[in-house]
């Protein structure tokens, strides 16, 4: 009887243990259940069983989407916050891959947020402190339309880890860049093609005669345009937001002149200064005369971002103290002839002979060396970028149909004036510069890869110059 007893008892015990083991485990799925949501459709997430939700700003209103016109950089405030009555977890992120051309990421700054990790930050109850992050988004856009981010929340409990969504990305740290700058200072504006023949002020050179402003082609600021390597963004016009301060003179620095008052030659050294005395039989001494004193800083105007990112930069000049006795206050390191012989069309490249360089080249690279170069802490900061020296299209002037009141069947040419300058080739097309350097097969002139160079006449045609215009351009 107490065996039978005992084993009723037991049986009684299995069954309620089984039973409230049963029940804590509904419990269990059923409370995991009330918390888990779906990821969102639309504007907003749909619950699956309970009530968790969110709350997303973007610049003070309810939305969660980023829109950036065409050509524009942006920065959006962006708000998260938690409207439930505990505390929650949550993750933010953008939807979809982004066009090319377009860029983004956050901006730390004290007061705003770091986006969240994958797994989500929590965020406390409503109500109380810390219930919501406020987050600065950049978008640029540099495509050719207007383009729309759409964003993403999701939410879950706070002890539990949420994940993205596979069309899911989260917003990287904006690193900023020279070129990021640019594009959030100055609205790419659309090049016209006619624009090219009129300068930066809307004159022209046209018969002859200088023409009146023509309003429809004053043209300043930012321009795109390709080159070998991509899309570059050129300066153009009367513009002030191009300049940059890179480089000091560690020592006093010197040039040396020939020549009558008012137009004096400078030169980087006496050998080079003698040449010029020389060749063009002024048979005078060559003069020493500072150019700029120990410490001076160095100023230069950006004329382009270049395809691959990198900042065409032309001199600007120094800053000058009130004792410094410096030549000039001018723009320019130095002036002279590009060449010494002009006998032949080879003297027209940057080198000849394959390989020899010309007076001007040497010139330049020797203000470089002396200045910027290997035994300066500034030449790691400069690249070997792509500089064109245009030899291509020796033909007569009868090949580009200018024979006439400018040339004669004996002048010969190069086609960069073909697409340069209406003038000599009697309007009879538009100019149009380029930014990709020509096919040579000369042996000078060309393509060269190099640390410092000369702008070239497509360049100083983009920038808003003009043969024959007085203009108020960035560069005159």
């Amino acid at each position: 009887m107490k065996k039978i007893l005992l084993e009723t008892s037991f049986s009684k015990i299995y069954m309620i243990v089984m039973i409230i083991i049963t029940l804590l485990l509904v419990g269990v799925y059923f409370s995991y259940a009330m918390f888990t949501v779906s990821k969102e459709k639309s504007n907003a997430i749909s619950i699956v069983t309970g009530n968790l939700t969110y709350k997303l700003e973007v610049d003070g209103e309810e939305s969660n989407k980023l829109v950036v016109p065409s050509g524009i950089t942006k920065k959006f405030i962006v708000t998260l916050s938690n409207p439930n009555n505990r505390k929650a977890r949550f993750n933010f992120y953008y939807l979809g891959n982004l066009k090319e051309g377009v860029d983004t990421g956050y901006i730390e700054e004290n007061g705003y947020n770091i986006t969240p990790v994958e797994t989500g930050v929590n965020l406390e109850k409503d109500g109380t402190s810390g219930s919501s992050n406020t987050y600065i988004i950049r978008v640029s856009n540099i495509t050719g339309e207007e383009i729309t981010i759409n964003l993403g929340v999701s939410v879950g409990l706070d002890y539990n880890d949420l994940s993205l969504p596979n069309d899911g990305h989260l917003f990287p740290k904006y690193e900023e860049k020279t070129l990021d700058k640019i594009l959030e200072d100055n609205k790419v504006k659309i090049v016209d093609n006619k624009m090219f023949n009129y300068a930066s002020n809307g004159i022209q050179y046209l018969n002859g005669e200088l023409t009146e402003v023509n309003n429809q082609y004053v043209t300043n600021g930012l321009y795109k345009s390709e080159d070998e390597d991509g899309v570059s963004y050129f300066y153009r016009g009367n513009i002030d937001n191009n300049n940059v301060q890179f480089g000091t003179y560690d020592n006093d620095y010197y040039l040396y002149y020939v020549g009558d008052t008012g137009w004096e030659i400078y030169s980087q050294s006496l050998e080079s200064c003698n040449d010029i005395s020389n060749n063009y039989d002024i048979n005078a001494e060559c003069k020493q005369i500072k150019l700029a004193s120990k410490g001076d800083k160095m100023y230069w105007k950006i004329i382009r971002i270049n395809g691959d990112g990198s900042l065409r930069l032309i001199y600007n000049g120094i800053n000058l103290s009130p004792n410094n006795s410096n030549i000039t206050t001018s723009n320019y390191i130095g002036n002279g002839p590009y060449n010494l012989n002009d006998n032949n069309p080879k003297y027209s490249g940057y080198t000849y002979d394959n390989g020899t360089d010309s007076f001007i080249k040497k010139e330049v690279d020797t203000w470089y060396k002396n200045t910027l170069g290997s035994n300066s802490t500034y030449d790691s900061k400069v690249i070997e970028g792509r500089f064109c020296s245009d030899s291509s299209g020796y033909e007569s002037a009868k090949y580009y149909n200018m024979v006439g009141d400018i040339f004669d069947k004996t002048d010969y040419l190069f086609s960069s004036i073909d697409r340069l300058d209406q003038f000599v080739t009697q309007y009879q097309k538009d100019n149009s510069p380029t930014l990709k350097c020509p096919e040579t097969s000369e042996s000078y002139g060309g393509s060269y890869r190099l640390k410092a160079g000369l702008i070239t006449a497509d360049e100083l045609l983009m920038a808003g110059e003009l043969y024959g215009v007085p203009n108020n351009g960035y560069i005159s």
